[in-house]
């Protein structure tokens, strides 16, 4: 039997992703009360206990690959509900269990969603300025690699262009762009 899992980043955190029988994407919730040093029975009996909580968060109960290479029945939430879960968890009582460095990031991170909401209520569309400046940072590296390019065809001393050779190699490995080195141009 195959025991592949798949993990992704969300919002900092590393997410083990299944799928639930509809085939929407969901996520175990224990890692998660977990990380915030959450007792995990209160947690579970807070979504699975109210039927609100467990319609609006998408609440399953899947058999997961878990530690120790077993297979374990987790209860999952909607992956799309993830920062709906988190919007339930209250900074200071993370903070008071001697996790100051969860409960800052869970701070930052409700006051950068309930900003977001803001801007879509009020504006009708929300911008992550992270998504956006990532962007941007991706374009302008992009462009330095095309002048580098430029640069490295034009330059007449074979030392230079074999070295300047190594250099765009280089570029183009941290972008992910496939580049064929050819210290002979």
């Amino acid at each position: 039997m195959s025991k592949i899992v798949i993990s992704i980043e969300y919002a900092g955190l590393q997410l083990q992703v299944a799928k639930n029988e509809q085939g929407e994407a969901v996520t175990p919730l224990k890692p998660i009360s977990d990380l915030f040093g959450l007792r995990w029975e209160q947690q579970r009996e807070k979504v699975t206990g109210s039927e609100h909580l467990r319609r609006f968060l998408g609440v399953c109960t899947l058999t997961l690959w878990g530690a120790g290479d077993q297979k374990r029945e987790q209860t999952c939430i909607l992956l799309s509900r993830v920062a709906a879960f988190l919007m339930s968890i209250n900074p200071d009582l993370v903070r008071a269990k001697g996790n100051s460095s969860g409960a800052d990031f869970l701070e930052q991170k409700l006051t950068e969603w309930a900003d977001a909401l803001h801007d879509y209520e009020e504006l009708g569309m929300a911008v992550n300025l992270n998504h956006a400046r990532n962007q941007d940072a991706i374009r302008r590296q992009r462009e330095a690699f095309a002048r580098m390019v430029g640069v490295k065809n034009q330059t007449a001393s074979p030392a230079d262009r074999q070295a300047l050779t190594h250099i765009v190699q280089q570029m183009a490995g941290e972008l992910g762009i496939p580049y064929q080195l050819d210290l002979n141009s």
